[in-house]
């Protein structure tokens, strides 16, 4: 089943404490991560979303069903230990070498996030795609001994699209696909979508310490533990250097990766945690709930994305230093009635506000810490549909693709700061208006991101900014329709200060020394 809808439940702003810059609780929390900005503004995307597309993006979570790749959702295919896979082409003709090649070529990174069940795996029409993958009926959720047949295809999916060959006859390919690995074009595999969904039953709900197990397998076998029919698991015996990303949480809540770390603790013989990304979805439903009838949605400020993530980048840098934080899934819609809508705002229209809002939460999460961020998603499922996320794209359905204003936008935010990172927040005389600045990792430039966190067309003619360094250039780049790189204009420096006209729709001021 194709994975469309999703959700998540934040805090309600009662629960979420007050940060201050990057203070919590009165310790400044280190947000610097070493991803610049064109690698940190990510989408989620399909196979057959065009890849001029995906590239207004420079890293894309591309949702992949097992079962495109193993048996088709046929219950009589053999299935696991007598796999045959096929990738080029999958079952339903896609080719993932020429997809994942092409990717690579236009310099966009990828992560599949490998989810849902197989039906050939329990033998079982009714065996649903939501339902954990466990080997057989019965078996325990919180055994990683359960996960062999799941924990196998992962390593067949690391072997071919990993960055190291292996030998052949590890394989388990149909006779006729190509029979290659190490193409190199994958770094990152998510695994799973989701696995604390509340609504669709235990069958289908992973508890930490069940989702903790499966990781275990996925991983690496389980601390090389799982050695049924001889073989392998786990993407880490393809490619040692290949990364696990744990499936996004639907609901944002830390307490669930602290159990999954106690899990690994208690059982794995290292002792490790056995992902090397934490991963969240987070959207900002006023009510703070999954389904609730609340709306429209707030903005990123509003919302108080960067407050939330403050609090796990703090435990992350505290407990599992070295693992990334992501924020896959986020975004508004564009349909006036469904309740994660953006609103109308003075004379910006909702595709106008989607975004800017989108450019103002790529910033804020990137102010938070957070390692990359990926928006939902490409494509809009039916722009004419009310239900939440069915707007929620960058561009129209599929079949129509015409990019929406959120596309150029995101499209320039990407190719302003390509090579820069998240610099600081610098102080702004106005408690309405937010300026952060990035500085590109190769040179002394730099890029002031200047708006107003209001969502009532708040507005300040002449707001004057105080460069850093010896700047002696510096050029405003405004949001604009139908272009990838904006509209241009050299500003005059005095006295080592600017003045632009702000308002909810950010500027950004380049400049050629920024410290």
């Amino acid at each position: 089943m194709l994975v469309f809808f999703s959700s998540c439940n934040e805090p309600k702003s009662a629960d979420i404490p007050t940060v201050v810059g990057n203070e919590y609780f009165g310790r400044v929390i280190d947000t610097t991560s070493p991803i610049t900005m064109d690698k940190f503004i990510g989408l989620n995307a399909f196979v057959d979303d065009p890849s001029q597309l995906i590239n207004a993006a420079g890293f894309v979570r591309e949702y992949h069903n097992w079962f495109w790749d193993e048996g088709d959702g046929n219950p009589g295919y053999k299935g696991f230990p007598q796999s045959q896979i096929r990738f080029a082409p999958s079952f339903p003709g896609w080719s993932y070498d020429d997809f994942y090649r092409n990717l690579n070529d236009i310099k966009v990174e990828v992560a599949p996030c490998i989810q849902g069940s197989v039906p050939w795996l329990q033998k079982n029409s009714s065996f649903q795609s939501a339902y954990k993958p466990l080997d057989a009926p019965g078996l325990s959720a919180a055994n990683p001994q359960s996960y062999h047949a799941k924990a196998n295809f992962m390593y067949q999916f690391a072997a071919r699209y990993g960055q190291n060959v292996v030998n052949d006859s590890f394989l388990q390919l149909d006779p006729h696909q190509k029979r290659v690995s190490g193409l190199g074009y994958v770094k990152y595999i998510e695994d799973w979508n989701e696995q604390d969904r509340t609504w669709e039953g235990k069958n289908a709900e992973f508890t930490s310490e069940e989702y903790a197990a499966m990781a275990s397998a996925d991983y690496d076998g389980h601390g090389n533990t799982m050695n049924l029919h001889n073989k392998k698991y786990g993407i880490k015996n393809a490619d040692s250097s290949a990364k696990l990303v744990m499936g996004g949480l639907a609901i944002f809540n830390i307490d669930y990766i602290k159990r999954m770390k106690s899990w690994f603790e208690r059982n794995r013989p290292d002792k490790i945690f056995a992902a090397d990304v934490l991963n969240f979805h987070l959207y900002t439903f006023p009510d703070g709930s999954q389904f609730g009838d609340s709306g429209p949605a707030l903005s990123p400020e509003a919302g108080k994305l960067k407050e939330q993530l403050i609090p796990v980048i703090k435990y992350r840098n505290d407990h599992l230093p070295g693992k990334e934080v992501w924020v896959s899934e986020f975004g508004w819609d564009t349909h006036p009635d469904s309740r994660l809508s953006v609103p109308e705002i003075g004379s910006m229209d909702r595709q106008e506000v989607q975004g800017i809002w989108l450019v103002r939460a790529y910033m804020a999460l990137a102010a938070a810490g957070v390692d990359r961020a990926q928006m939902y998603m490409l494509r809009d499922v039916n722009p004419d549909d009310k239900m939440q996320f069915a707007s929620c794209g960058l561009v129209g359905p599929k079949g129509s693709w015409a990019p929406k204003k959120s596309w150029y936008y995101v499209a320039t935010l990407k190719n302003m700061l390509t090579n820069m990172r998240f610099a600081g927040e610098v102080a702004s005389a106005d408690p309405n208006v937010l300026v952060y600045k990035f500085k590109d990792v190769k040179s002394s430039k730099g890029v002031y991101a200047v708006w107003a966190q209001t969502s009532n067309d708040y507005r300040v003619e002449n707001f004057s900014i105080q460069l850093s360094g010896q700047s002696s250039s510096a050029e405003m780049v405004s949001l604009l329709t139908g272009s990838t790189s904006g509209e241009r204009q050299l500003l005059t420096i005095n006295g080592g200060k600017v003045a632009v006209a702000v308002s909810e729709r950010p500027v950004f001021i380049l400049v050629d020394h920024i410290n």
